[in-house]
């Protein structure tokens, strides 16, 4: 009889270190998801903390592979430097309506992971942005207009060859900047006598409107604002001319390219972020990306429903039953739930240590092949998402040593007071 209770105990502790183990796992699980996974402040943090809403200024919008699709969201305007692309961009784009775009899509992907909502909607608002592109890029136009340099009109007097030898200059400088080019220097009105400078406006307008290539729109926009233009042009302000000249002719260029940059958005100006995904990666579709989140969802919402509470009950609770199937001896009833909690919490501790010093170094491994198969996701982009994955990485897996050494200090107490239990024995004498 006593050999069949000790093969009974046996088994009932077995078990229930069994169950031990696996709740304090799913506890581990479950503790990550309720307060980083499902947490819009944990990823707002780590973010903010790889200091991402200035990198992309300093680092993803300076790569090379970028510059054409910046010119093209800045109007196709000519652009003198890289920073100055970068700087138009920050305008146009502040790094604080980044932050707000980026968190408000936290805040629907969390909302979609818990089923509050069904559907998962990833996107950037450009609607903002693209309203801003016109005025930044009029600003900067007038600030490389201040710093043209005005040469002499290079005429004695107001014969017609001459009148109409500068008219063509100025045409010249005029369907520059039609196609976003701002000249580098220009012939001053103000050295031109007044009656000549009638007469060169005249000429020249003459000449933009009817002979050049000019399309409809810069035609139109120069008809409608002739009096606007012939103002400054007549009382000789030459930089004014080309500012004036510079939204008539320049304008209907940014419309056209924000027309265009539109092409890969929705109607309401938005650029769906899980589209945009699948079209840089060859070998997945939206639907298969968006069958992968279902199915993530699912899982999510089958941890939640498992619940945390009850992997705790698991662990005590199991600890407590264990204690009872050594009943009436306490030092067993002390040993065996301490050697049980004390594995447990080694086996974590150290698998979370491992997994802290190893996550980042195999996350860096995925990252790098995985790019490899996507060509067209700039190198900045990359390195930047690379970041912010490994950070993500190493702070979940942080969140598995802590609560393992707990639980192996709680059983290594049990353990060693296994060992002294005569004072305990003098207060309850109904144990062995």
């Amino acid at each position: 009889m006593s050999f069949l209770l000790t093969i009974a105990r046996a088994g009932a502790a077995l078990l229930l270190g069994v169950v031990i183990f696996v709740g304090f796992l799913f506890f581990l699980v479950l503790n990550n998801l309720s307060d980083k996974l499902l947490n819009a402040d944990f990823y707002a943090d780590t973010i903010s903390g790889q200091d991402t809403y200035n990198r992309i200024y300093a680092e993803v919008l300076l790569d090379d592979e970028l510059v054409d699709r910046a010119r093209e969201f800045l109007g196709d305007i000519e652009i003198v430097t890289h920073q100055d692309i970068v700087d138009q961009l920050r305008k146009v784009v502040p790094p604080d309506y980044i932050q707000d775009q980026v968190e408000d899509n936290i805040e629907r992907s969390i909302a979609y992971f818990k089923e509050d909502v069904d559907e998962l909607e990833v996107y950037f608002d450009l609607a903002e942005p693209l309203e801003r592109v016109k005025p930044v890029m009029f600003d900067y136009l007038d600030d490389r207009i201040d710093e043209i340099e005005v040469e002499a009109p290079g005429i004695q007097g107001c014969t017609p060859g001459e009148l109409n030898d500068l008219a063509g200059r100025y045409v010249g400088k005029f369907n520059q900047l039609a196609e976003g080019v701002v000249p580098q220097s220009v012939p001053s009105l103000q050295e031109i006598p007044l009656v000549c400078r009638v007469a060169i406006f005249e000429l020249a307008f003459g000449r933009l409107v009817d002979e050049t290539s000019l399309d409809n729109e810069a035609r139109e926009n120069l008809k409608s604002g002739k009096a606007d233009l012939r103002k400054p042009f007549e009382s000789g302000d030459t930089l004014e001319v080309f500012k004036v000249s510079a939204r008539l002719l320049a304008g209907p260029l940014i419309d056209r390219s924000i027309e265009k940059v539109r092409e890969d958005l929705d109607a309401g100006d938005r650029l769906d972020l899980i589209r945009q995904l699948a079209d840089w990666d060859d070998t997945t579709s939206e639907a298969d990306i968006r069958s992968d989140l279902d199915e993530g969802r699912r899982w999510v919402s089958r941890a939640e429903n498992f619940g945390e509470l009850t992997t705790l009950l698991m662990v005590i609770g199991g600890s407590i039953l264990m204690g009872l199937v050594f009943y009436p001896r306490l030092a067993n009833m002390l040993r065996w739930p301490g050697i049980t909690l004390l594995f447990t919490g080694a086996v974590f501790f150290v698998l979370g240590k491992i997994a802290e010093s190893q996550v980042p170094a195999r996350l860096t491994d995925v990252i790098e092949t995985g790019t490899d198969k996507i060509s067209d996701v700039p190198p900045s982009v990359t390195d930047l998402g690379g970041d912010l994955l490994i950070s993500f990485g190493t702070q979940i897996t942080s969140g598995i040593a802590g609560p393992s050494l707990l639980l192996l200090i709680i059983g290594l107490i049990l353990f060693a007071a296994s060992f002294f239990t005569a004072p305990i024995k003098r207060f309850v004498p109904f144990l062995n």
